[in-house]
């Protein structure tokens, strides 16, 4: 297989995350038992134990697999590297967005940017079509879209659709098997969180994006395709407005990623209760710095 493969590099991930909560000197199971643990086919697998056995992570002779060492930051595939090409222009698209500072008003030209960011016009219009339903952009006559301010009524209708959303999701996620996908999803939210919060300060910008694959993780938990669509158009649209103020910036995101910790954790050690209600503290958290933060001027 590929090491190109994104499925290949996604497990890769997921069994060492698995990895690191065994002690050194531990065999690993059959890769049976591994296929089930890690969500994957057996050829994948063995793909991924020959991966590991040549970076010295484990010793595998035969049936014989064995942890060498302790799993490290760098043993992981980097998050561009497991993701598919459309959501990798999504991403690069809402990076922008959420980077280029723009005030409300300013025009976005689809020729500049798609030679900007290194994308088609014909995929840069597919992004601007999918955020003007919401009203952050919106289309001239003359082919050109304008990226829009927006009121207090809208910040607060966008915030209740927020919080009817992920209020029904984090339900679902609470009950997900131990072994989904999604709770494999969120044991490398945990891992990520973490390890940017180990960053110095001016690492903090990259947590819009981090947040942004989190509420999309936990909206997935629903399994409804409306919820995934709004959800993440939502995501982008606050911390648009959040970088747009670029005051306390900094102790801003590091509590918001204390708060996700709160949700992952609770989740991955089965503490329902506790998971709902560190989301909703969340989105309390949220709505109040937002309204705050975004110059209504």
């Amino acid at each position: 297989m590929s090491r190109s493969n994104l499925t290949f590099k996604s497990t890769v991930n997921a069994a060492l995350a698995s990895l690191a909560k065994l002690p050194r000197g531990e065999t690993l199971g059959a890769e049976a038992v591994l296929a089930e643990r890690w969500q994957a086919s057996r050829t994948t697998v063995r793909n991924v134990l020959a991966y590991l056995n040549e970076i010295g992570l484990i010793e595998w002779n035969g049936r014989e697999k064995t942890l060498l060492r302790a799993v490290t930051e760098a043993d992981y595939f980097p998050p561009d590297e497991i993701t598919n090409p459309a959501d990798q222009a999504e991403e690069a698209f809402l990076e922008w967005i959420l980077r280029s500072d723009l005030p409300p008003g300013s025009t976005l030209n689809e020729s500049a940017l798609a030679r900007q960011l290194g994308l088609s016009i014909g995929r840069i219009r597919e992004l601007m079509i999918r955020f003007q339903p919401l009203g952050l952009i919106e289309k001239h006559p003359n082919k050109y879209w304008v990226l829009r301010g927006f009121t207090r009524d809208f910040a607060t209708e966008m915030f209740d659709l927020r919080e009817m959303i992920e209020k029904a999701a984090i339900r679902a996620l609470v009950e997900a098997a131990p072994d989904s996908e999604t709770m494999r999803q969120m044991v490398e939210m945990e891992r990520l969180h973490i390890a940017l919060l180990a960053r110095e300060d001016d690492a903090l910008g990259q947590f819009p994006a981090l947040d942004s694959r989190f509420h999309k993780i936990l909206c997935s938990a629903a399994q409804n395709r409306f919820f995934d669509e709004f959800a993440q158009q939502i995501s982008i649209i606050v911390h648009y407005h959040f970088q747009w103020n670029k005051r306390d910036e900094v102790a801003r995101n590091r509590a918001a990623i204390y708060e996700h910790l709160a949700v992952i954790q609770a989740c991955l050690s089965g503490r329902k209760a506790d998971a709902i209600q560190a989301l909703e503290a969340h989105l309390k958290t949220a709505r109040r710095t937002m309204m705050a933060s975004v110059n209504w001027d």
